[in-house]
């Protein structure tokens, strides 16, 4: 079943302190204002997010439906059936057999790859949208016979008709693995995987809900083409990046931009903050969930997952999951396991300017804390809750300035921080108290089921 999206003012979230009188609005991954959030989030709530998976038989994106899964996420706009992408199998033509060079690149998929030291091959020009430095035909060419369209089936209800959730997938070994999004799948335990014109029954083998991954498996099939993993590190706004899904349940399409921004966040539905991720402009729709963000080199550096939109169709804003915290959680995954996410136990408000000045902080910057949950990690440690708690806060809540003698600006870094942390690990939180430094130290807890 498709991902709904929960209004802004819901149980778990609240209001826009300061912005009171606004219609409640629908959630957006990442923005400029204040909000209190469950463990934090990003600030702001103008315009939508969504995930990317299509849906056949769903309202199409063109209606403009703002609202949860029922009104409209994604789904096939009426332009035609939805056909193989036509990528087939074999050598991809075009491609040198062994030598790689700035003008004849050789990918990760072709015998005799070498990758260049900087990490990216300056393509050819002539594609008017291609960005610099990348040579999207012959990466598209190495990498298509690689990516699958994955579909999850819902059983049909009373008064429904079957629901079938599309998005993307790609090999990421020789044994048919494949890395997808954990909403692709939707709960299923096995889903329909096409790739190379055949379809194949894959098995989930392990998801993990807050980081949003998951690793299908499917029979090996002949002349296996798993995609190069690459890594997140070290890159830069303005690098050329390429991506290749299933908008629109148009299989194997391909798209490129560059890399806009990075280290941004969003919310889950676990109330968990996404940090980390890469945004890009490369365009992205319902379906795209799932694939591969790559680097001009023809390497895996991302894995696609929602937009941020006012209207469920791409306005130039799409956000992938880095690959190194795939490749990090893999083994648990593969295995089976359940991820472990470690877990601090407040509602918090990001400090700006306009925060400070309504409750005359001392801070610009910095984590409010609104309320912390009882028995949490937190609480056990002390940190004190603003007296008015989530529905009137006034803001003598503690200030967390740092962690770990690493400053803090927002939730968001403070999440981040602590994602890089094990359950029962101890960090110093640095916190102002009514106006006094003083230092907390937490034991990080599992999240919990439900929170």
């Amino acid at each position: 079943m498709a991902r709904g999206w929960r209004r802004h003012d819901d149980a778990d979230w609240s209001e826009d302190w300061g912005r009171r009188g606004r219609a409640p609005r629908w959630r957006r991954h990442v923005g400029a204002g204040a909000a209190v959030f469950v463990i934090g989030a990003a600030a702001g709530c103008a315009g939508t997010a969504w995930l990317m998976q299509g849906g056949a038989g769903r309202t199409a994106a063109q209606t403009g439906a703002l609202g949860p899964a029922a009104a409209g996420v994604g789904g096939n706009p009426g332009a035609g059936t939805t056909g193989d992408g036509g990528s087939g199998t074999g050598n991809p033509a075009g491609l040198p057999p062994q030598t790689s060079t700035p003008s004849n690149p050789v990918w990760p998929s072709t015998p005799g790859f070498a990758p260049s030291p900087s990490g990216t091959l300056p393509g050819a020009a002539g594609w008017a949208g291609a960005p610099a430095g990348a040579d999207v035909t012959a990466v598209y060419r190495a990498v298509s016979p690689g990516v699958a369209t994955i579909t999850a089936v819902t059983a049909a209800g009373k008064s429904d008709n079957p629901q079938e959730d599309i998005g993307t997938g790609f090999l990421i070994d020789n044994q048919g693995d494949l890395a997808t999004n954990e909403h692709v799948v939707s709960g299923k335990k096995t889903v329909a995987v096409k790739l190379g014109g055949r379809t194949y029954t894959g098995q989930v083998l392990g998801t993990d809900p807050m980081d949003d991954l998951a690793v299908v498996r499917i029979s090996p099939p002949p002349d296996v083409r798993p995609l190069s993993l690459g890594s997140a590190e070290g890159l830069q706004p303005g690098q050329p990046v390429i991506a290749i899904g299933n908008p629109f349940q148009l299989t194997n399409s391909v798209s490129a931009g560059i890399i806009s921004g990075l280290n941004r966040s969003m919310p889950t539905d676990s109330g968990r903050l996404m940090s980390g991720l890469i945004q890009i402009d490369a365009a992205l729709n319902p379906g795209n969930s799932g694939g591969p963000l790559l680097n001009a080199s023809g390497q895996v550096i991302g894995i696609n997952t929602a937009i941020e939109s006012p209207v469920a169709g791409f306005v130039g804003i799409g956000f992938a999951i880095p690959i190194d915290r795939f490749v990090h959680l893999l083994p648990s995954l593969l295995q089976g396991a359940a991820v472990d996410h470690p877990w601090l136990g407040i509602r918090a408000l990001d400090i700006d300017p306009a925060v400070q000045q309504q409750f005359k902080l001392p801070v610009s910057q910095g984590v409010l804390v609104i309320s912390t949950v009882a028995g949490g990690p937190a609480a056990k440690a002390g940190l004190h809750a603003d007296s008015g708690g989530a529905d009137k806060p006034v803001g003598d809540g503690d200030i967390i300035t740092a962690i770990d003698g690493k400053p803090v600006a927002d939730v968001a870094e403070l999440t981040s921080a602590i994602n890089q942390d094990r359950v029962g690990q101890t960090v110093t939180l640095s916190v102002l108290r009514r106006g006094k430094a003083i230092s907390v130290q937490v034991t990080l807890g599992p999240w919990p089921d439900g929170q």
